[in-house]
């Protein structure tokens, strides 16, 4: 039996306050993923539909994904939040990367012909988070379901540019490489020197981007220009140090052969696992029109993750693209992403 919005809310209020070592605990755990099951469905069907976008603008890239068990279990127990099983939205997500600004605006308003039950969007682009993050999330609605009442679940589709994309994508590479947790919003006096430092220096580099494409500018940083944020960044101590770390830890990856897989051209199906201990990233082919088989062989590597603690990928994302040189921007291990960072930056202080 499907378990309800209600259901699902009580089970992660458990998972917060209960021992891991209870009973209740075990039971609320199986409730949470019987509900992440239950987002298989409207996720796939919000992909579908997303991919009738991607077509339209060349270069872009759409991927697809269900949160996995950690992620949801840190956000229900993120110090300061109150956040509700039943309410999180982001459970299934797909994401749309497009070229420039012009494109987002023209895909975002694809977006409310095809899914016109969308929820309220949060547009970070206008009105960029205190971190520096900057992207449009839709929040759909896909009934799915036996019987006549089929549950409504809401599916969260971000759409962003690539320059938005190296920012987001760098800010995990950084805490990668640091050990530190840069995507969560914590106190400001709960973060270390290190970690406060990192946060800035992602904050100035968020606003260059946002120069660039001519969007709002994150909070702090209002009424700067172009010469004055480039001087910003020449001047920080050790701003330049961590541009080449990223440089040189992006060095480090070792995908396994994927020239003889991918397509030569057009478009394709491409189904990316990736091992953070090994830093080998796999890849399976589908063509374009094997959607049904792709988003099974994703479940399948989703299923073999789950059922073996110990199996060799434990990063698994579905990507379209229609060009086979944009699957970087999707890579799990970010190392092609964050280059391009490093060299938007530099290119920005000349």
């Amino acid at each position: 039996m499907d378990v309800s919005r209600r259901k699902a809310t009580v089970a992660g209020n458990a998972l917060r306050d209960c021992s891991p070592e209870s009973q209740e605990y075990q039971n609320a755990l199986a409730v949470m993923l019987q509900w992440r099951e239950q987002h298989i469905v409207p996720t796939q069907e919000s992909f579908r539909r997303l991919l009738k976008i991607s077509k339209e603008f060349p270069g872009s890239v759409a991927t697809y994904r269900l949160k996995r068990q950690p992620s949801i279990l840190s956000k229900l127990k993120r110090h300061g939040n109150a956040f509700e099983l039943g309410a999180i939205d982001d459970i299934g997500g797909c994401r749309l990367i497009v070229d420039d600004m012009r494109q987002l605006e023209d895909a975002c308003q694809r977006m409310h012909d095809l899914f016109p039950n969308a929820k309220q969007p949060k547009n970070y682009i206008d009105r960029p988070e205190s971190s520096g993050y900057r992207s449009y999330h839709d929040v759909v609605q896909i009934h799915a379901g036996e019987g006549k009442n089929p549950l409504l679940y809401r599916v969260e589709i971000q759409i962003r540019t690539k320059l938005q994309h190296y920012w987001a994508t760098t800010v995990e590479a950084t805490g990668e490489i640091y050990s530190l947790d840069l995507k969560t919003p914590k106190p400001e006096e709960s973060l270390s020197e290190t970690e406060k430092r990192m946060r800035d220096f992602l904050r100035i580099a968020s606003t260059a981007f946002a120069i660039e494409e001519g969007t709002s500018i994150p909070a702090g940083f209002e009424g700067m220009d172009r010469d004055t944020i480039a001087k910003t960044i020449r001047s920080t101590p050790g701003f330049m140090a961590l541009l080449d770390d990223l440089e040189a830890s992006s060095d480090t990856v070792f995908p396994v052969p994927w020239s003889e897989k991918v397509h030569t051209e057009g478009a394709g199906l491409y189904l990316l696992e990736f091992s953070r201990a090994e830093q080998i990233l796999n890849m399976s082919v589908f063509s374009a029109g094997a959607l049904d088989t792709a988003i099974r062989a994703y479940q399948n590597a989703e299923n073999a993750s789950k059922a073996n603690e110990s199996t060799l990928f434990d990063n698994v994302v579905l990507v379209y693209a229609q060009n086979p040189d944009q699957l970087k921007l999707a890579y799990p291990n970010y190392s092609s992403n964050v280059q391009e960072f490093v060299m938007r930056v530099k290119d920005f202080i000349q």
